[in-house]
């Protein structure tokens, strides 16, 4: 198995996170034209083409808060991994910052639930990220948990 160190794992993980956030600032830009053509795809269920305007419009808004939740995940899980790199793993701060992005992808699992109405595989996704939200709030726990621990060590030094 492959073991690179954990301070080239690091910035591995930010370059790929600050790709992933260029991707999302340039998909910004053709999500209307995506959105329409999801919509007029049609699949094993049907054509979506009967979608009323109210329907799009609704379509189009849920799908502008998923990104926004997915932004604001990449941006927390770049601004943790500065602090790793730092050092700072365990602190309130780093704590904070995973908690973050658990709730931002429960707002993506919510999101996904919402386009679920029109698009079944979107129920799926939802399901996907609510246990990835799951996972996260583990992992917080966890931290949390070593970080009490590591400041009682601190003060009784």
């Amino acid at each position: 198995m492959l073991k690179i160190s954990t301070k080239r794992s690091t910035n591995l993980s930010l370059v790929i996170a600050f790709v992933f956030l260029a991707l999302c600032v340039a998909a910004v830009f053709f999500m209307p034209t995506v959105i329409d053509l999801l919509i007029d795809t049609p699949d094993n269920i049907g054509n979506r083409s009967d979608i009323t305007t109210g329907g799009r419009i609704f379509v189009h808004i849920v799908s502008y808060f998923l990104y926004a939740f997915i932004v604001s995940a990449d941006v927390f899980s770049i601004l943790l991994l500065l602090r790793i790199k730092k050092g700072l793993v365990f602190t309130k701060e780093s704590v904070a910052f995973i908690r973050y992005v658990a709730w931002s992808c429960f707002g993506i699992c919510l999101a996904f639930a919402l386009l679920g109405v029109y698009f079944q595989l979107a129920l799926i996704m939802s399901f996907i990220t609510l246990f990835l939200c799951l996972c996260l709030r583990v992992v917080k726990n966890v931290i949390d948990e070593a970080t009490e621990i590591k400041d009682e060590n601190d003060l009784t030094v």
